[in-house]
């Protein structure tokens, strides 16, 4: 059953103000603004007590897509619906003049994409993006994205993430390709339409002190940023031992894969039970994550998990770096201020052995430095540990037996994850 929402933009009488320039996108997290590019869905002019709505469904699709060289705006043409697990054969019948383009019914392929075939026997454009009102004398394809020059037998696929965001004062035209300086701009409002309940998504628009605000519903990263520090009902896990943290400093080759970076390693994590804070340095190539540990997992397994994620993603062009990394355990809260200390890597509650030891218990010496060459070529995962057997600096209760155990510990700041050239 095709679910449909109407997204209301109102211009809020009297507090609004001068007229303001909207910009509405959707931002896959595989959007890489070359093979994947994402596009203005929505630009418009509001004033004071304006009030426009748009509709969206969960009908996803795709089309043959013109692009205008001269303006990079976007025209669909020839579209199919296409649902999750299906593909549709895009062809060309050159016997008719002007070509005749159809899309062949969606059949089968399985798993959880929607793809599109270009069997056109050339290159095509081809464009993801939602029907409205289909069977009806207004059906439409509305774009969201644009593959450009998809080659012939070859696929692009048309489901995308339905996190739409809400920009002021973007010089785009409607339907106009995205570059990635989206991404370090802050949007004034977004949320994931797919999960936001209701038939009715308000968006409210005005000013306050001079500067324009959007006033929408609370999903997704807002809320979880209200609830990442665990409360005093939550102080303590679930098996009753202390709430742990692990922070990573991560590092990207470019600014504008931060944030399709961070999304796909949270999307990869959330399953295993992780909530997170990330906190960026504006347009720059380096991010913080910081995850909330579920009962019985320890620093070193959030590590690992992070790099799994990392290595599994497909939309982290050039991977990422761990530069740094660093653990917290709550030790007491008291009428709303809560005590954290640090856990050191080195130590065995890094690694989960007697978590309820808050005690120091630094291992001193127990991995040597990566030469320069091993350190450029080390892949996260499949990098060789060297573990040094000098237990002397260390007090005995603190010394974890066996050195793979320690191999999250030059990870942290000296170790790639994920090969740069992959």
């Amino acid at each position: 059953m095709t679910i449909s929402k109407t997204i209301n933009i109102t211009g809020v009488q009297g507090k609004l103000g001068a007229a303001v320039d909207l910009t509405f996108a959707f931002i896959p997290s595989n959007a890489d603004f070359d093979k994947v590019v994402p596009i203005a869905w929505k630009v418009l002019t509001l004033k004071d007590g304006d009030f426009v709505s748009y509709d969206w469904t969960d009908l996803i699709g795709g089309c043959r897509a013109i692009i205008n060289g001269n303006t990079g705006e976007v025209s669909p043409r020839e579209y199919c619906a296409i649902p999750i697990g299906r593909s549709s054969d895009l062809t060309k019948d050159t016997s008719k003049r002007p070509p005749v383009y159809n899309f062949s019914s969606p059949a089968s392929i399985g798993g959880t994409q929607a793809r599109v075939m270009n069997r056109t026997k050339g290159q095509v454009d081809i464009g993801a993006g939602f029907v409205t009102n289909q069977g009806q004398a207004n059906e439409a394809f509305n774009p969201v994205l644009v593959c450009p020059q998809v080659p012939d037998v070859s696929s692009a696929y048309v489901d995308y993430d339905a996190h739409l965001y809400i920009w002021a004062s973007l010089d785009y035209t409607e339907s106009e390709m995205l570059d990635d300086s989206v991404l370090s701009t802050t949007s004034l409002w977004d949320g994931d339409l797919a999960k936001l309940t209701g038939k009715q998504i308000s968006i409210k628009v005005s000013r306050d002190k001079g500067v324009v605000v959007v006033d929408g519903p609370k999903i997704g990263g807002v809320a979880q940023a209200e609830s990442f520090l665990p409360t005093d009902d939550a102080a303590a896990q679930g098996d009753g031992s202390a709430a742990l943290t692990y922070k990573a400093e991560l590092a990207f080759a470019t600014p504008s894969l931060v944030y399709v970076g961070v999304k796909a390693i949270v999307e990869g994590l959330l399953p295993k039970g992780y909530s997170f804070k990330a906190t960026t340095k504006g347009y720059d190539t380096d991010a913080e994550l910081e995850v909330v540990l579920p009962p019985n997992v320890c620093c070193n397994q959030a590590e690992l998990d992070l790099i799994g994620a990392i290595d599994a993603s497909k939309s982290i062009f050039g991977k990422a770096y761990i530069k740094a990394h660093s653990g917290a355990i709550l030790l007491a809260t008291d009428k709303g201020l809560q005590t954290w200390t640090d856990v050191n890597p080195a130590s065995q509650q890094w690694f989960g052995v007697n978590p309820g030891d808050h005690g120091d218990g630094a291992i001193e010496g127990v991995a040597k430095k990566g030469a320069p060459a091993e350190v450029a070529n080390g892949n996260g995962n499949a990098a060789k540990e060297t573990y040094e057997d000098d237990k002397a600096g260390a007090p005995a209760d603190d010394i974890v037996e066996g050195g793979d155990k320690f191999r999250s510990i030059r990870r942290g700041g000296r170790r790639a994850v994920g090969n740069p050239a992959a």
